[in-house]
């Protein structure tokens, strides 16, 4: 994002910020999710709770091809929520995969039944998450926003972050 000079004589305030506020900048801002899950309707409900929620999504419906997203995305993906059971790949490998491109990445995991004994240990690291289904929609957005925040503030309690 370019930065508009703020110098005297050039750009006054109010023509900085606005330059600073178009909407190709803020869509520059948005968090970058990527949202995996092999159940279409699951998928389809869960991008659009989080596009409302003001983030850039891009979607996926197996691991495989979640992962060729996160490998070609221009941008770093700041958070991935992937469910957790899928076929081929899990979603346990597929965070994995992705955590050893980019280390920094938060996941938060969804899955219809509790956390197994491999996930409960992998729950332990930080900005990781889990969410059991079903969940409301207000639940996933407080859970990503807490994700997110843990990333750019580590001293931020999630106490705090509502």
């Amino acid at each position: 994002m370019r930065i508009p000079s703020l110098s005297p004589g050039k750009h006054n305030w109010t023509q900085s910020i606005s330059a600073l506020t178009t909407s190709q900048d803020i869509s520059e801002m948005r968090s970058r999710i990527l949202l995996v899950d092999d159940e279409s309707s699951v998928r389809d409900s869960l991008y659009t709770i989080l596009e409302r929620g003001g983030y850039e999504v891009l979607a996926a419906s197996n691991g495989t091809d979640g992962l060729t997203v996160f490998r070609q995305s221009r941008r770093p993906i700041d958070l991935l929520v992937t469910d957790y059971s899928m076929p081929h790949m899990s979603g346990l490998e597929l965070a994995r995969e992705c955590l050893r491109l980019y280390g920094e990445l938060s996941v938060l995991y969804v899955s219809g039944s509790g956390p197994d004994e491999e996930l409960q240990a992998e729950l332990q690291a930080r900005k990781r998450g889990f969410l059991a289904k079903p969940f409301r929609g207000a639940e996933l957005l407080r859970k990503t926003r807490e994700l997110l925040l843990s990333e750019s503030n580590p001293q931020l309690s999630p106490s705090h972050s509502s």
